[in-house]
């Protein structure tokens, strides 16, 4: 979003927030959606919820008897751009832009972002194939073992990107005869192959909406961009198939995980555009 509109930095608010901030959203601007995950915990006997907060207190014996399980909200948000903010706050705003200029550097994985939904089911192992961690430098699904390699979390660049490449990995372990059964799958050809991998990345951008996570493209998978875009326009019932079997995925996941689907809008904002 921010690249596509050239903001200057990555900072939203609300239309209230701003007008706490003491600061004016401009004539003509147009807020977006911003969506946010919660998470909370359900009794697995009485199906009593408590927050997360509540959860992280108990002891982990006490943890047992609970089930992790997140819902989205939204929010309508300006950019600080679309207000006067550095006209009225020069010098903060010159803090802001110098905050967010410099380069990423990579991350000690205590300073990574944690998902509790994901890492909880790393720790028991609850997804429907065996998930493992190891020094390396790919990550893959393998079909004859029905299992997943990761390489650690302390070799990527952040959280985001290590759960983003588990979740596209979580994506192509949907597929199996035994699961959804997805078109292509097992076969070898290159066109088939391209599309899997699209598939898992749409997957795992969708999956990523539900449980709050920033996912990007692959890197690797930016050589199929071209046959993407190819056979979508040689053929658009192809996109369709895709979003459909990514659909069908990210909602398996959704379910197994126990996220809920359904988003939720906070009633504080109704102020989607400036007149």
């Amino acid at each position: 979003m921010c690249e596509k509109y050239n903001y200057q930095t990555p900072v939203f608010l609300t239309f209230n927030q701003a007008r706490n901030e003491g600061i004016n959203v401009l004539k003509g601007a147009v807020a977006f959606p911003v969506y946010y995950t919660l998470f909370c915990a359900y009794h697995r006997q009485t199906n009593e919820k408590i927050s997360y907060d509540e959860y992280n207190k108990l002891s982990e014996e006490e943890q047992k008897e609970y089930r992790l399980a997140a819902y989205t909200k939204y929010f309508q948000v300006f950019n600080l751009d679309q207000t006067n903010f550095a006209e009225k706050y020069p010098n903060r705003w010159d803090i802001l832009k110098a905050k967010f200029s410099g380069e990423e550097q990579p991350q000690e994985e205590k300073e990574m972002y944690v998902n509790p939904i994901l890492d909880e089911m790393n720790k028991n192992q609850n997804w429907v194939c065996p998930i493992q961690t190891v020094s390396s430098d790919s990550a893959f699904y393998s079909i004859s073992n029905d299992s997943i390699t990761l390489p650690l979390k302390s070799q990527f660049k952040d959280g985001e990107s290590f759960y983003g490449t588990e979740l596209h990995e979580m994506g192509h372990s949907t597929g199996v005869k035994n699961r959804l059964n997805r078109k292509g799958f097992y076969e070898n050809d290159k066109f088939n192959y391209g599309r899997e991998e699209l598939v898992a990345e749409l997957i795992s951008a969708l999956s990523g909406v539900y449980l709050g996570i920033s996912v990007t493209v692959r890197e690797e998978n930016a050589a199929y961009l071209k046959s993407w875009c190819k056979a979508i326009k040689e053929e658009p019932k192809f996109l369709f198939t895709v979003l459909a079997d990514a659909i069908k995925g990210s909602k398996f996941i959704a379910q197994h995980l126990n996220i809920r689907l359904d988003v939720e809008e906070v009633e504080e904002e109704k102020n989607t555009k400036v007149a």
